[in-house]
């Protein structure tokens, strides 16, 4: 589950529940690898590269996917899941080499929740994480965990209460759609009380601030700081003999997370770019199926440059944040990333119109 939307105190509601979307959607054309636990597939998308994608419906809590890199003597893993201890059982299906690393690729507890398992399964294991994740996590990570922690069962019991009674969270009649991703919600909260309350938060053993290469026998992995978006600690792994790219939350599917108070959207689309430049054939996202192609990418880095672009002009215009929030137009993107879903569509407002909006303005009103 992404924290960085439970980053606030959880109030009421399942708006404030946390998180993101993902889908199982059928974007990738990998092979299917080995068996998995519910809840997430394995996708092989080269040698020895396996990515563990969940298969949630869109909704407002989600769990990370994660990527398994089988090097010649031992593994290499991406980010560390609430679901870490069924992934660790997936694992042990493809190889029996040993993991050596596991990068985090940012600080939120679907991200790093599951380092205690991986530790004790891998005992030797090294955690690389951005160094600011360090301060993060015993400090604002927990309080916020703790808000999770107290609020996220109000939030599903409100849920189960909408779809008792065959209503939405606005009151009105559920469609299917929302039937399924309330279930879906409902769910992963009760996994995240399973896992979460009582688990140890396990800091990086090397920090990497900048560009990080771990040469594994013949296999280059490189830890790169593309530049922060979604957190202050963003990282994402690239291998450049496959092209293939595991981004973080830089790129979530179908709509991105925005923080408004722990996001950089004045940044984001410049780190975009520099993802873009590095031409993936596969981008493994923080959350979503495979992406095949950089198109959603592009769409991504567009739509925070035109935030970027619209916040800037309401300052420039002498209107207050408030004033702002109206005056900034989103209609188009949010027709381009939710269509008729009203899933997505309320996934657009929540995680992009307001806090979008805010984090540009800060952003901009701190320079």
């Amino acid at each position: 589950m992404t924290q960085h939307l439970c980053s606030r105190p959880v109030r009421p509601l399942a708006a404030r529940l946390l998180l993101a979307c993902l889908c199982a959607g059928g974007l990738t054309a990998a092979r299917a690898g080995p068996p998995a636990a519910p809840g997430f597939r394995i996708e092989t998308l080269a040698p020895g590269v396996h990515a563990a994608v969940r298969t949630d419906p869109p909704g407002l809590m989600v769990d990370a996917n994660c990527l398994f890199i089988v090097n010649d003597a031992d593994v290499v893993v991406v980010d560390a899941p609430e679901a870490s201890a069924e992934l660790i059982a997936a694992l042990r299906t493809i190889t029996d080499k040993p993991v050596s690393y596991l990068v985090n690729t940012h600080w939120h507890d679907d991200h790093v929740i599951g380092n205690a398992a991986w530790r004790a399964a891998y005992p030797g294991l090294r955690f690389i994480a951005h160094p600011s994740l360090r301060d993060y996590l015993p400090g604002t990570g927990a309080k916020n965990r703790a808000g999770m922690i107290a609020g996220a069962p109000q939030a599903a019991a409100q849920m189960q209460a909408q779809l008792d009674q065959g209503k939405n969270l606005a009151g009105e009649p559920i469609s299917a759609e929302e039937r399924t991703s309330y279930a879906s919600d409902i769910a992963l909260v009760a996994h995240y009380m399973k896992v979460v309350p009582g688990t140890p938060d396990v800091l990086p053993d090397l920090g990497a601030a900048g560009d990080l290469v771990l040469q594994r026998g013949q296999r280059r992995i490189e830890i790169r700081r593309a530049g922060r978006g979604h957190t202050e600690s963003d990282l994402v792994v690239w291998l450049p003999q496959e092209r293939i790219l595991a981004s973080g939350d830089l790129v979530v599917w179908p709509v991105p997370l925005v923080g408004g108070e722990q996001s950089h959207v004045n940044d984001w689309s410049a780190s975009l770019d520099a993802l873009l430049a590095l031409n993936p054939a596969r981008i493994v996202p923080g959350h979503g199926p495979v992406q095949q192609d950089q198109a959603y990418l592009r769409q991504l880095r567009d739509l925070f440059a035109d935030i970027s672009r619209q916040t800037a002009d309401a300052r420039r215009r002498g209107l207050d944040l408030a004033a702002a929030r109206k005056a900034v137009n989103l209609d188009d993107w949010r027709r381009r990333f939710a269509g008729d879903s009203p899933v997505r569509n309320a996934m657009f407002r929540m995680y992009v119109v307001g806090p979008g909006v805010q984090s540009a303005w800060g952003v901009e009103g701190a320079k």
